[in-house]
């Protein structure tokens, strides 16, 4: 049987990341333990391969690891300890409620409308924005208010892959959390209680493209990569609308006698001549031809 990881929380300690404090042990009814067991995380981990590629598809990786980050976030609620960033300089400071009441006090709404629900998001790999077209997202989210279902839809980009090495892997977690505190804080945009919760998980840098510090990049590999496995999904490899090569899968075919030429598919082609001998030239000159198409063997025999 699965233990789900432990959380201990370090009141006297000045870590930047108190959210992130993990271990092996902690007393009974803990609430990153309690929250990761009721959400079906053990039967999501029965598929899990630890030293390969996780077993289940895409979407089942996509859950599991949100269901173990989530118990983080929401376990980082709790706390009274709040880290902030300015100029790129990690301060650590002591409230004198929980963060999640401190959110609530300063950007209005309810403490638990800062908390993560998984029941309430679902998980997709999808193309990003127009498809093909050039797009420097890596993943996306579909509020609640948009998806007309009552669901967030977090949607992990084809171009982010993470089957051959765990580090990349570590990195679909990490833009995956990204995704998941938008939908703690769906109207706040980039800033606000957004930026807080980013800072006090552990996410720095530009807050539209945030990367992991080196501490929650540690407790990703441990707790999501090394439990469940890779991310199983090979990067796709996109070419924007202008970069492609140029051709056309109709086949041009012509008329020897007086150069009238149109395109086919190679299907009414093969069946002009199991019919007819080929295709006639609409104008009666002769059969029209293309020099380098070749009939099938069987047609051929």
């Amino acid at each position: 049987m699965w233990d789900a990881p432990r959380v201990v929380i370090m009141e006297d300690t000045p870590y930047p990341y108190p959210a992130l404090l993990v271990a092996e042990a902690t007393p009974e009814g803990d609430l990153y333990e309690v929250f990761t067991a009721t959400h079906g995380l053990p039967v999501l981990l029965e598929k899990s391969s630890p030293r390969g590629v996780y077993k289940g598809t895409r979407e089942e990786w996509l859950e599991a690891a949100a269901i173990i980050m989530g118990g983080l976030i929401n376990h980082g609620m709790t706390l009274k300890n709040r880290t902030t960033c300015y100029r790129g300089k990690t301060s650590f400071k002591r409230n004198a409620v929980s963060f999640d009441r401190y959110l609530a006090h300063t950007f209005g709404g309810k403490p638990k409308d800062y908390h993560f629900k998984p029941d309430k998001v679902r998980y997709a790999c999808s193309l990003q924005d127009t498809g093909m077209a050039a797009s420097n997202a890596l993943a996306h989210v579909h509020f609640a208010h948009a998806t007309g279902n009552n669901h967030h839809e977090i949607r992990m980009g084809v171009h982010v892959g993470g089957r051959r090495l765990k580090d990349d892997s570590t990195r679909v977690a990490d833009i995956l959390l990204h995704e998941m505190i938008h939908t703690c804080a769906p109207r706040a945009g980039h800033g606000g209680a957004f930026k807080a919760i980013c800072h006090q998980m552990g996410l720095s840098g530009k807050m539209t493209a945030t990367v992991a510090s080196d501490e929650l990049r540690t407790v990703l590999w441990d707790k999501v990569t090394s439990c469940l496995g890779k991310y199983p999904h090979q990067a796709v490899k996109l070419i924007p609308r202008g970069q492609r090569g140029k051709g056309s899968r109709l086949i041009k075919v012509t008329c020897p006698e007086c150069a009238f030429n149109m395109r086919t598919t190679r299907k009414w082609i093969i069946k002009a001549y199991e019919e007819n001998d080929g295709l006639s030239c609409p104008i009666g000159h002769g059969h029209m031809i293309h020099p380098e198409f070749t009939l099938p063997e069987v047609m051929l025999g």
